[in-house]
């Protein structure tokens, strides 16, 4: 299969390479467009599983950043559980819900251009750094990575595939293989302590395989 026919995880036509500055800015444009439908979509999604087995590898009343905080959804389960937590994203909109929602303190914020340093116990990137241009990625966990204590936790969800998609809704969506993932990490200073592969539903073959990772700030 040429580059030029790639296909995303859905069967979309991938883009080997795409208009990075356009993409970003009608991936952020969809989040301040459609804040509410997208709090609607996303503020009652269950996701306790993957949200204890990431806080069993933290203290507790652990400092944690969730980056890229969409809803506040997981802001808010932290908080319930006795952590601190901070949100951080990349729409207005957004943060502001999530914080009315949630509680907690939340900034506008690109996972790129953080300058947190040895802060947290703890950083949730649930489905955020998919939207990072693939040139920024490696970037952004460097800065993730500065932004944990030592031996701190990550964890982090990426959908896998190939090559760059721009969706018919304007977001940009960049697929990984596992290797892609556990390179990056290594190259970050981060170690991959889990690894594992799921979809939405068991049901749904249709739906995107995520690669969700736990890793430790070296």
């Amino acid at each position: 299969m040429s580059e030029d026919n790639l296909k995303g995880p859905n069967g979309e036509d991938v883009l080997s390479s795409v208009r990075h500055d356009a993409a970003v800015a009608s991936t952020n444009r969809f989040y301040e467009d459609h804040a509410v439908e997208y709090f609607s979509w996303t503020f009652g999604a269950q996701t306790q599983f993957v949200l204890d087995r990431f806080l069993s590898h933290l203290p507790a009343k652990a400092s944690i950043l969730d980056a890229g905080c969409g809803s506040g959804r997981d802001l808010k389960f932290f908080l319930s559980r006795g952590h601190c937590a901070l949100g951080i994203d990349a729409s207005t909109a957004l943060v502001q819900m999530a914080a009315q929602h949630s509680g907690a303190p939340c900034e506008v914020a690109r996972i790129e251009s953080i300058s947190y340093e040895d802060r947290f116990d703890g950083i949730w990137a649930c489905a955020s750094l998919l939207h990072l241009p693939r040139d920024a990625f490696r970037p952004a966990l460097r800065c993730l990575n500065r932004a944990l204590k030592r031996g701190g936790t990550l964890f982090m969800a990426v959908q896998e595939g190939q090559g760059e998609a721009i969706l018919p809704d304007g977001r940009l969506y960049v697929y990984y293989s596992e290797d892609d993932i556990r390179r990056s990490l290594d190259v970050a200073g981060l170690a991959v302590n889990e690894l594992w592969m799921s979809r939405n539903s068991a049901e749904a073959m249709h739906q995107p395989v995520w690669i969700n990772v736990i890793a430790t700030a070296r």
